[in-house]
């Protein structure tokens, strides 16, 4: 004979307890006794009289005119036909409502999955549209940065341009100002040819004018030879020579006489002189006394 229980002593539920408390407890009461968990040699009875106590109160909740727990575990001494018959239709409705109960558990199961699916693709479609944003953002990046690029670049060109424009404007104002400053030196040097050439023109003309007097003079006084009280000897420095003189010439020191050695020097000797007194600023009167 099967040992009597109480369902609800079983779950550890009270009387009127609600499908959630229920549920709660036998979770509850399922981590205990589970033959997965439990080590006790009846666990599988246990965990069977567990479950038939839970389903026989759900379907107390469901169907409350279904028999008590008392009536189908709790066998009377003696059962007649129409009773057996009571108990039979109580486990078919017993079995009928399992049916149902599992069939919406599982339309429940299909919904929720068919709800987790339609997240999932929402979610996936929003991933997809945030990585399709994300990509346009990236490649709108990546061209502002070329088009950046391209505009550093085309400055740094338009600079290195600009640095070689004026690096050759540099050099051809240094070209020109060379060649200004050459023009310049050879004006110059033109300029001191010519005063050289003038000075040279000058220098042979004094010099033509002062051998045509001497040769004048000489030539008067071989023509009217006068006895002179110039010295017979050569003035220049300390030559003293007595031969070879010539006639004698004006000196700041009276008439003296070179000889043929030291004339010319005396000559250049007071053209260098009457040079210098001109360019220190000698008269007009001077210059025609000379």
């Amino acid at each position: 004979m099967q040992e009597s229980y109480d369902p609800r002593e079983l779950l550890g539920v009270p009387i009127g307890a609600s499908e959630d408390e229920l549920r709660k407890a036998f979770r509850r009461k399922a981590k205990t006794v589970h033959p997965d968990v439990s080590d006790a040699p009846d666990a599988a009875e246990q965990f069977s009289r567990l479950k038939a106590s839970y389903d026989l109160l759900l379907e107390r909740l469901s169907d409350p005119a279904a028999p008590t727990p008392e009536t189908l575990y709790r066998r009377a001494p003696e059962v007649d036909p129409e009773q057996q018959e009571k108990i039979i239709q109580a486990y078919r409705r017993r079995r009928e409502a399992e049916q149902h109960r599992r069939a919406r558990r599982r339309a429940s199961v299909q919904g929720q999955t068919r709800r987790a699916e339609q997240k999932n693709q929402r979610f996936r479609a929003e991933m997809e549209r945030r990585r399709a944003a994300l990509e346009a953002a990236e490649e709108e990046q990546a061209e502002r940065e070329w088009l950046e690029r391209e505009e550093e670049e085309r400055q740094q060109r338009l600079a290195a341009e600009r640095a070689k424009r004026a690096e050759r404007e540099r050099e051809e104002r240094e070209r020109l100002e060379r060649l200004e400053q050459e023009k310049q030196e050879r004006l110059e040097q033109e300029r001191l040819e010519h005063e050289r050439r003038a000075r040279r023109q000058q220098m042979l003309a004094e010099r033509e004018r002062e051998e045509r007097i001497r040769g004048e003079q000489h030539e008067r006084e071989r023509q009217n030879p006068q006895i002179s009280d110039s010295p017979l000897y050569c003035a220049w420095k300390a030559c003293g020579a007595t031969r070879g003189l010539s006639s004698p010439v004006s000196t700041p020191l009276g008439q003296r006489r070179f000889c043929k050695k030291h004339y010319r020097d005396y000559i250049e000797f007071r053209r260098d002189a009457q040079r210098r007194e001109t360019s220190a600023g000698g008269s007009g009167d001077s210059w025609r006394e000379r």
